[in-house]
């Protein structure tokens, strides 16, 4: 019983100094009564362990993740997202400003709402047109406009000249009678 434990005990030392090597780069047990037979000392590669066990996968990867791995070409994806010029911009007829198309210029659409602002703080009375809206039609005369009176019209004078861009007939009328 007592030989069966030696041979069981020599076994395991065996196989522990075996799978060291593998694990380790430099075996890490010792034993005083091994005999050594070779005299030349070896340099160990690393003091840590062999990493690549830890780098295998632990669960299969589905069908998409390898598809996506395989035909994802990221980096060129991003490039193409990122490198190509844009085709949906277009230079503004009015200012020569870019912006995207079927959409209203920003430059332009600031200039205007600025108009738009000092015509309604032109207005002589601004509660009156902020609370109770005039329901008369409201005319705006530039400085360079041709002076009109009208009684059925409310007419506000501005005192600077009409810019080029703002028509004088926003709205034109339609003749009906043909």
């Amino acid at each position: 019983m007592l030989s069966n434990l030696i041979i069981r005990y020599r076994l395991i030392t065996d196989q522990l100094i075996r799978y060291s090597q593998f694990l380790f780069s430099s075996p890490t047990f010792a034993f005083v009564d091994m005999p050594t037979t070779t005299t030349t000392i070896t340099t160990p590669k690393s003091s840590l362990p062999d990493m690549s066990i830890l780098l295998t996968q632990k669960h299969r990867a589905t069908i998409e993740r390898r598809r996506i791995r395989r035909h994802s070409d990221l980096p060129m994806s991003l490039m193409i997202k990122y490198g190509t010029p844009r085709q949906d911009l277009h230079q503004c007829l009015e200012c020569g400003t870019w912006h995207e198309k079927k959409t209203i210029c920003g430059n332009c659409y600031d200039r205007i709402r600025k108009e738009t602002q000092a015509m309604k703080d032109s207005y002589p009375n601004k509660d009156e047109f902020n609370h109770n809206h005039p329901q008369q039609e409201i005319v705006y005369v530039y400085k360079n406009d041709e002076k009109f009176h009208d009684d059925t019209k409310r007419i506000v004078e501005i005192q600077r000249e009409r810019p080029t861009w703002f028509s004088k007939n926003l709205i034109p009328k339609i003749n009906t009678t043909k």
